[in-house]
């Protein structure tokens, strides 16, 4: 009996670990400078929706509900750079394209994990207005119970690393 005991908890703790979703490491290349930028551009973005729901029942009876939960990574991007005092843009101009940042957004390699909990991959690119030579990129993995908030928390790690931890 004991080594059935012990069988069962070795076989679920082995399926806890095995569905688990890992992330892979932030990682930044920067090619310049951020200093002297005071404006940006960020490339609009559609919205993500994410919606869960479940059903349920009781003596015949069956119920349901649903949640959702969206986000525009382009908002999302615009209102951490307008909080850290950039002005937001709504197109490149010449007279400020020198000090004028482009941010570009992509995502990528969804996957889902036990418990249906989502991991997104996220990457920021920031480009040179006035030249769209690339600035710096980064890249993020991050995880949360639906995808728009994994993708909120990636975005969010991406520009920390940007914009935080300038050399």
């Amino acid at each position: 009996m004991k080594k059935i005991y012990s069988l069962m908890i070795c076989l679920v703790g082995t399926l806890l670990l095995s569905s688990c979703l890992s992330l892979a490491p932030t990682t930044i290349t920067r090619h310049a400078s951020l200093d002297g930028y005071k404006y940006f551009y960020v490339t609009p973005t559609s919205e993500r929706n994410a919606v869960t729901g479940g059903t349920y029942g009781h003596n015949g009876n069956v119920y349901g509900s649903t949640r959702s939960n969206s986000v525009n990574p382009a908002d999302l991007i615009a209102g951490y750079l307008m909080n850290r005092g950039y002005v937001r843009v709504p197109e490149v101009k010449q007279q400020n394209a020198a000090q004028t940042m482009i941010i570009n957004y992509g995502d990528g390699n969804s996957r889902e994990g036990f418990w249906e909990e989502r991991a997104v991959e996220v990457t920021i690119q920031v480009l040179n207005g006035e030249t769209n030579e690339l600035i710096c990129v980064c890249r993020a993995d991050d995880k949360g119970g639906d995808e728009a908030r994994a993708i909120t928390r990636a975005i969010n790690k991406c520009l920390d690393e940007i914009f935080l931890q300038r050399p």
